[in-house]
C-alpha cells in the first residue's frame, strides 16, 4: 500500500470525504460554511464540532503542505511553483475569515458551555489570542509574503558553483572547508560566498520588501511593530522580548569566554596567528575530514541503528517512515538547500527533507529531524489537531534533545573517531549559542528599526559579529562577512523563529545530563514530554520531560560548564 492508504485506515476521516481533496476553495467551503452554521447547544455537539474542525483543517493544511514540499524538492520546476503559488493566493486566503469566525464560535461556545478547564486551556487561551490578532485587511499581505518567501527559496536553490570541472550546490562545496589543505578551503569557501554575493542586491531588495509588509500587517493588528506582533502569533506566553535580550547578555557573559577558549585551542593547534572563516570547519590536528557515510542509504541504515539502541519503538517509527517513501535526503541541484520535518497533518505523517553530502552535519541533521518526526509521530493519536501541534521551543527540545541522546551511539558512524566526533558535536553546541544571539538580536534590531536601509542593517550584522565572535578574522574580507546573514533562511522564511533554538538547547542539555545520571529514565522522561504534543503550556511540557523552562544565567552556566568539563576529558 502506498503511505496515503496506510494512513487513510489508520485515520479514517468522519467528517470530510475520503476522496476530497482542497486543491480549490470550493471544495473546502462547503465543509467550514457547515461549521460556521451549525448549532452547538451542549458540551457533546461542542466537542464533535470540534473533531470535526480538527479534521477539515488536517486536509486543508496537508495540502498546502505538499505543495510547499513539493516547491523545496523542485525550485527550479515553474509548474511546482505556480501550482503552489495558486494555491496562496486563490485557496489560503479564503480559509482566513471562516477561521475567525469558527474561533468566534468557539469561544462563545466555551464561555456559554463551561468546557473542562485542563483539557482545553491551552486550546482557549490560544483561540482568543488569535481572534485579538486577525484583521482581514493582513490577508493579501499575509499572500504577498508567502510569494516573496517562495522568491527566497528559488534565488538560493538555484545556486550552483563549478570546482575541479564538476557543477555543485552550495551544500555540496561545503564539505571542502573541512580538508587539510588551507588554500583548498580558502578557495571554496570564496567560491560561495561570492556566489551568495551574485545575488545580494536581489536578496537585499526582497528582505526590504519582506521588513516593510510585516511592519504593516503588526501596525494593522494594533501592534506597535512586528516584534510585539511575532510574539503574539507565535504564542510567546511565557517569555518577552525582554527575556530574550537578557539571554543575549547571559550569552556573551557565559558562552563567549568558553567559545575564546576554544578558538584559542584550535588557532594553537593549528598554528595560526588567526582563525579565518574557512578555519571553522576543519580538524585541528590536521586529521582528514571525518567522512561518515558515502550514500544516503547508509546514513539512513546508520541512522536506525542509533535509534534501536535509543529506544526500540523509535527506530519502528523510523523504519515505517523510510518504508512509505516520506524521507528526502540527498542533495541536488534545483533543491532547496537546508533540512526541515513537515507534516501531513490528515495523514498525520511527519515528512524529512535534506541535502546530505556524506558529511558529520548530515548526520546530526537526520538525528535532527528524525527528532522532530518522532514528536510528531508520538502525539499523533491526539484527535485536535491544535494539540497534535507543539510549541515550537519544545518542538527543537524533541530534535536537539535526540542529537545528545544519540552521542553514545555515534561509533555506529564513527568507530574508533567517535571521541574525535563527539568532540566535535559538543564543540558546536557551545559555538551554536552565540550565533544564536547574532541572529535573533538582529531580528530584534530590524523590526524595531523598520526605516533601515540595507546597509546598515549589514552594518549591525556587522557588530554583532564583533560582540558575539570577534574570534574569527574577516581582515579583508569585510564583504562576505556583511552579507554572510543572507543565508540564514530563517530571517527570510520564518521571521523570529531562532531564538527557540537557543532556549530548547538549554533543555537538550538537561536531556543530556539526566542520561549521563540514568539514560533509560531520561529516554522515558524525554518520551513522555513529547507524547503531550501542545495540549498543555510549555512549562508544563518541559517539566513532563524532566527539564526546567529556564534560560537565564542560573540555568545556562552549569550546563556550559558540565559541556567544557566532557570537552577537557576527550
Amino acid at each position: 500500500m502506498s503511505h496515503t492508504t496506510e494512513s487513510a485506515v489508520e485515520f479514517p476521516r468522519r467528517y470530510v470525504a475520503s476522496e476530497a481533496v482542497f486543491d480549490t476553495w470550493p471544495a473546502a467551503e462547503t465543509y467550514y460554511r457547515e461549521l460556521a452554521e451549525r448549532p452547538l447547544a451542549s458540551l457533546d455537539d461542542f466537542e464533535r464540532w470540534l473533531l470535526d474542525f480538527s479534521e477539515t483543517d488536517a486536509v486543508f493544511d496537508e495540502q498546502c503542505a505538499a505543495l510547499r514540499i513539493e516547491t523545496t524538492r523542485a525550485t527550479d520546476d515553474p509548474a511546482v511553483a505556480q501550482r503552489y503559488l495558486d494555491f496562496m493566493q486563490n485557496v489560503y486566503p479564503q480559509r482566513e475569515p471562516w477561521h475567525d469566525k469558527l474561533r468566534r464560535k468557539f469561544i462563545e461556545a466555551a464561555d456559554r458551555l463551561s468546557l473542562p478547564e485542563k483539557r482545553y486551556e491551552v486550546l482557549v487561551r490560544g483561540m482568543r489570542n488569535a481572534i485579538e490578532l486577525f484583521r482581514e485587511e493582513n490577508i493579501p499581505l499575509d499572500v504577498e509574503d508567502a510569494r516573496l518567501k517562495q522568491q527566497y527559496q528559488q534565488i538560493t536553490g538555484n545556486m550552483m558553483v563549478r570546482y575541479e570541472g564538476r557543477e555543485m550546490t552550495l551544500e555540496q562545496i561545503a564539505t571542502y572547508l573541512e580538508e587539510p589543505d588551507r588554500a583548498v578551503r580558502e578557495q571554496t569557501y570564496r567560491l560561495a560566498a561570492d556566489r551568495f554575493l551574485q545575488d545580494a542586491p536581489a536578496i537585499d531588495e526582497l528582505y526590504d520588501k519582506m521588513v516593510h509588509l510585516r511592519d504593516r500587517m503588526a501596525r494593522n493588528a494594533d501592534c506597535t511593530d512586528f516584534r510585539e506582533y511575532a510574539f503574539r502569533a507565535l504564542e510567546r506566553f511565557d517569555y518577552t522580548p525582554e527575556d530574550c535580550l537578557a539571554f543575549h547578555d547571559a550569552i556573551e557573559k557565559v558562552v563567549c569566554p568558553a567559545v575564546q577558549e576554544l578558538a584559542r585551542q584550535r588557532r594553537q593547534k593549528l598554528g595560526l596567528d588567526a582563525l579565518r572563516p574557512w578555519d571553522m570547519a576543519v580538524d585541528p590536528e590536521h586529521r582528514p575530514p571525518l567522512r561518515p557515510f558515502q550514500t544516503v542509504e547508509q546514513l539512513a541504515e546508520g541512522c536506525s541503528t542509533i535509534f534501536r539502541r535509543v529506544h526500540p519503538e523509535l527506530a519502528e517509527v523510523f523504519e515505517t517512515l523510510r518504508a512509505r517513501g516520506l524521507l528526502d535526503l540527498d542533495s541536488r541541484k534545483g533543491k532547496a538547500p537546508g533540512g526541515y520535518q513537515e507534516t501531513y497533518d490528515a495523514r498525520r505523517e511527519p515528512f524529512i527533507f535534506m541535502n546530505a553530502v556524506g558529511t558529520e552535519a548530515d548526520v546530526r541533521t537526520l538525528l535532527h529531524e528524525a527528532g522532530h518526526a518522532f514528536h510528531t509521530w508520538a502525539c499523533r493519536q491526539e484527535p485536535i489537531l491544535s494539540y497534535r501541534h507543539y510549541p515550537i521551543e519544545f518542538a527543537e527540545v524533541a530534535s536537539m534533545g535526540m542529537e545528545l541522546l544519540a552521542l553514545p551511539h555515534l561509533d555506529v558512524f564513527y568507530g574508533e573517531e567517535t571521541p574525535r566526533a563527539t568532540r566535535r558535536f559538543l564543540e558546536g553546541i557551545v559555538g551554536f549559542f552565540p550565533y544564536m544571539a547574532r541572529v535573533d538580536a538582529l531580528q530584534h534590531w530590524v523590526y524595531t528599526h523598520v526605516d533601515a536601509t540595507p546597509e546598515q542593517r549589514k552594518d549591525k550584522w556587522v557588530e554583532l559579529t564583533a560582540r558575539f565572535s570577534p574570534h574569527v578574522d574577516y581582515t579583508g574580507i569585510e564583504d562576505y562577512n556583511r552579507h554572510a546573514w543572507h543565508r540564514k533562511l530563517h530571517f527570510f522564511e520564518v521571521p523570529f523563529y531562532y531564538v527557540e533554538y537557543g532556549i530548547a538547547q538549554l533543555g537538550a542539555l538537561q536531556v543530556w545530563r539526566n542520561a549521563r545520571k540514568d539514560y533509560g529514565e531520561a529516554v522515558a522522561l524525554y518520551r513522555n514530554g513529547l507524547a503531550l504534543g501542545g495540549a498543555r503550556p510549555l512549562p508544563e511540557i518541559f517539566a513532563a520531560a524532566g527539564l526546567t523552562f529556564d534560560f537565564s544565567e542560573a540555568t545556562l552556566r552549569p550546563l556550559i560548564d558540565a559541556v567544557m568539563e566532557e570537552l577537557s576529558r576527550l
